[in-house]
């Protein structure tokens, strides 16, 4: 009994404990860069090759959110002539050596390379220590991005083997690996010369099939997870990119514009990493019991003006689990005109419309602009109705159109019509939807219409 009393005892002081001390509330998700719901490290790849002041800002704004920068530093392609062409990135070190973070210049080595041991490459890269060591700008390591054949995984054995007798001690070598190596036998021999290894999940397949497939992805990632020796880091994408249809076959333009045809533009379709599915990913990756998976790394750093790649806000939520959500809205700007002025250069309308009303003073020339202030591309709005007062003219643009009724002017977007073949890609079972035109990107803006009105104002979005 006096045990039962003890045990009585016992359990009302810990429910007394407990309610003077409730336990913490979870904590919520949100944008803040420390809200992160994995414990991965979040590294970036600056990938540009000229460098320009939007990189300085994008590097002060990313320091909070992610821990690691990857650079390119030095590229090679085979040439016809010339046998090797070197181009060697002009980075800002003064940049760089401000930011805290460790630091890795990568060596972008083409795949179609067919004499890679040739002592002269492995010079190129000795230089390119030395010149990072004499700007003072610290070296975490280097990386290595070849995208060897299979069959040729042997030859890049004995190259990296050669390059880490030469390397600097203390400097880490990292190589990128593509999926296809991890059902080679060469491939694990490999990971004995090096210390860490990044797999690029993305743009790896077919370019009709898309940037990343999230299932094929995982797959990969568990393949090297059984196999892998080494630390390793996954590489996924931030960017978006047109394929183009050539007589020549399918060409990829990602953030260099090409040389093309304007006609030859007309079948571009533009293809983008999905924020929402990336998010899901690196869910799947924070949930993986396996102590060699290292982290993740985006490609790449987005800077202002790159019209195929996420906003920052975007990159940071997708990264650390924040909320995404497009919020699309209507600014209304104008100016001042006088009804004995000549009219302003625009669009003429077709057919010409029917005048609401006759101005007989002053009005004013309303530009409408749709903006989307949120970090995924969203629905553009079907129907907008604006309350207009003395309106003479009016007109619609990029897939709106307009229509006068009493007192109001509504712009719609009109169901989409039938796209002929000719424009498009031709259909293969493997092609990914076009995109749609009645989306906006994040940050993106689409005039759609302007009007001459005393007075213009919305009534409604989305409903008439």
């Amino acid at each position: 009994m006096r045990q039962l009393n003890l045990g009585l005892l016992l359990c009302i002081s810990v429910a007394l404990m407990s309610a003077c001390h409730p336990p913490a509330p979870p904590q919520s998700l949100t944008n803040s860069p420390t809200a992160s719901a994995s414990p991965l490290t979040q590294e970036v790849y600056i990938w540009q090759r000229q460098w320009r002041p939007a990189h300085q800002l994008a590097l002060e704004q990313s320091r909070e959110s992610f821990q690691g920068l990857r650079v390119l530093a030095l590229q090679a392609h085979p040439h016809p002539k010339e046998g090797l062409r070197w181009f060697d990135v002009a980075v800002n070190h003064s940049w760089l050596q401000q930011d805290p973070r460790p630091k890795i210049a990568v060596i972008r080595l083409d795949g179609k390379l067919t004499h890679i041991n040739d002592a002269k490459v492995l010079e190129h890269i000795r230089q390119l220590v030395g010149r990072w060591q004499a700007e003072g700008t610290p070296l975490a390591g280097i990386e290595i991005d070849h995208d060897s054949p299979s069959s040729q995984l042997q030859v890049y054995h004995d190259f990296l083997r050669k390059l880490r007798s030469q390397l600097p001690a203390g400097l880490k070598l990292s190589i990128t690996a593509l999926p296809a190596w991890l059902t080679s036998p060469d491939f694990e021999p490999l990971m004995g010369q090096i210390d860490q290894l990044v797999l690029q999940i993305h743009s790896v397949s077919d370019p009709r099939l898309g940037l990343f497939d999230p299932v094929k992805g995982w797959q990969w990632v568990k393949q090297l997870s059984a196999k892998s020796t080494v630390p390793y880091f996954i590489a996924l994408p931030t960017y978006g990119s047109a394929l183009i249809n050539t007589p020549s076959g399918t060409t990829v333009e990602s953030e260099t514009p090409l040389r093309l045809a304007s006609h030859a533009r007309d079948s571009a379709q533009e293809l983008q990493a999905d924020p929402v599915q990336l998010q899901q990913f690196v869910q799947q990756l924070g949930a993986l019991t396996d102590e060699k998976l290292a982290g993740i790394i985006w490609f790449r750093l987005p800077l202002a003006g790159d019209k195929r790649i996420w906003p920052l806000r975007t990159l940071i939520a997708v990264a650390h689990q924040g909320a995404l959500a497009a919020d699309i809205q209507l600014t209304l700007s104008h100016q001042a005109l006088n009804t004995a002025a000549p009219k302003p250069q625009m669009p003429t309308p077709t057919p010409t419309p029917t005048p609401i009303a006759k101005a007989a003073h002053r009005v004013d020339l309303y530009k409408l602009v749709l903006i989307n202030q949120g970090n995924i591309p969203g629905a553009l709005p079907e129907t907008l109705s604006l309350a207009g007062i003395a309106c003479s003219e009016y007109d619609a643009q990029n897939g709106y159109r307009v229509q006068a009724r009493e007192g109001e002017l509504q712009w719609y977007l009109p169901p989409p019509s039938t796209v002929s073949p000719t424009s498009m890609l031709q259909p293969t079972s493997m092609s990914p939807p076009s995109t749609q035109p009645s989306m906006l990107a994040p940050d993106a803006q689409r005039v759609i219409g302007w009007a001459r009105c005393a007075s213009l104002q919305l009534q409604g979005i989305y409903a008439p």
